[in-house]
């Protein structure tokens, strides 16, 4: 399956820091990378997911309650931009909400990856950057999960806009919402990348 043909998307605390601090260093090296071959492709599987994962985690230690502040000095040794960006996310969450927060980094993660499919497609299985592709193609589809329980209401609605393939994860998803909410559901997601893309190491 193609999970980026067709794309409609419409629109402790320890673990996490480390968690963050290589994220960020992930994302700057790969940065870095393409910015000295200007034939390599804007983004790529890895710098979606990378970046995706890295605004995740920021946004789950807004919504745990760790100031920017502190946030900033548990983390002494990352980039100007690297900092910049996660004032950026806690900024996005003061304005929005944290609910759009998360529904605006999804989105933005399926746009970066769909941008990418249409220039390389499929990556072949043996490349490292099928497992990003695997990662991002499953967040899209766990994203627009929680976009029908949120729209749709009744699990059957759900079942009948969701891929047989992921039948039991629709219905796992509209349990949590059901008892603690679409913010349960959002954190769970994330914790969901970020434990696909730590598998790929």
């Amino acid at each position: 399956m193609h999970f980026f043909e067709n794309f409609t998307v419409r629109q402790h605390r320890s673990g996490i820091l480390s968690a963050l601090t290589l994220l960020l260093t992930l994302c700057i090296n790969q940065g870095s990378v393409a910015s000295e071959n200007p034939a390599v492709p804007e983004q790529s599987y890895i710098s979606c997911s990378i970046i995706t994962s890295e605004h995740l985690t920021t946004l789950q230690l807004y919504q745990r309650g760790l100031s920017l502040e502190s946030a900033l000095e548990t983390l002494p040794n990352i980039s100007r931009g690297a900092k910049k960006r996660v004032r950026y996310i806690y900024d996005l969450a003061d304005s929005i909400g944290i609910l759009n927060a998360y529904s605006d980094i999804n989105t933005n993660y399926a746009r970066c990856a769909t941008k990418v499919y249409i220039q390389l497609g499929t990556p072949a299985q043996d490349k490292i950057d099928y497992g990003y592709y695997f990662c991002a193609g499953e967040n899209k589809i766990r994203y627009e999960i929680i976009l029908y329980i949120n729209k749709y209401l009744t699990l059957e609605k759900v079942l009948e806009s969701t891929p047989d393939t992921h039948s039991d994860v629709a219905m796992r998803y509209y349990r949590l919402i059901s008892d603690k909410g679409l913010l349960s559901a959002f954190d769970f997601t994330a914790n969901n990348l970020k434990s696909c893309l730590n598998n790929l190491r």
